[in-house]
């Protein structure tokens, strides 16, 4: 059951990341002469998409190779992706502020939406983005506890439990 809801989350992850990805990516790349705080934003969030890249690809060949199954790893990279899904999902939406895309209003200069030829389209695409990156926060948030469950489970060995403790070992 541990290993249906494992995989459960892992191909979620990776369905959220890619979408994350897709929408942040395209709002950097028709990115025009914004504000430097908010090209920084942007670029920081694609910078957390690619550490969530790098997290869920490796869980993901640990969860059906086990030999590259490190707990150890697995726990700091679900750590640092939920570490910086989080501080990249509060950056983002501290600087697009509760906005309604359709009626801008008064914003300052330097506001995060700024910066295109189409300013409701990339508002709406951070919108979307960062909703995909507080779902993948929450579904690392999920896999970082149970990859700490599974670590403790397993004695807290930092290799796995593939290795015969000293009772296994007949004389």
């Amino acid at each position: 059951m541990r290993s249906l809801i494992n995989s459960i989350l892992r191909i979620t992850q990776l369905f959220l990341v890619l979408i994350a990805t897709a929408l942040l990516g395209n709002v950097r790349a028709s990115t025009q002469h914004a504000a430097s705080s908010a090209t920084a934003a942007i670029n920081f969030a694609i910078f957390v998409c690619v550490l969530s890249w790098i997290a869920v690809l490796y869980s993901l060949l640990a969860h059906f190779v086990d030999a590259v199954a490190i707990p150890i790893v697995a726990i700091a990279l679900d750590g640092f992706a939920t570490l910086f899904t989080f501080i990249g999902a509060v950056v983002l939406s501290a600087k697009l502020t509760t906005v309604n895309c359709a009626n801008i209003g008064t914003r300052p200069t330097d506001w995060i939406a700024f910066g295109s030829a189409d300013t409701e389209k990339r508002c709406r695409e951070i919108q979307a983005g960062l909703v995909f990156m507080w779902f993948l926060f929450g579904t690392f948030t999920v896999a970082l506890v149970l990859a700490f469950r599974e670590f403790r489970r397993g004695g807290g060995s930092v290799r796995g439990p593939s290795l015969a403790s000293m009772s296994q070992i007949g004389v």
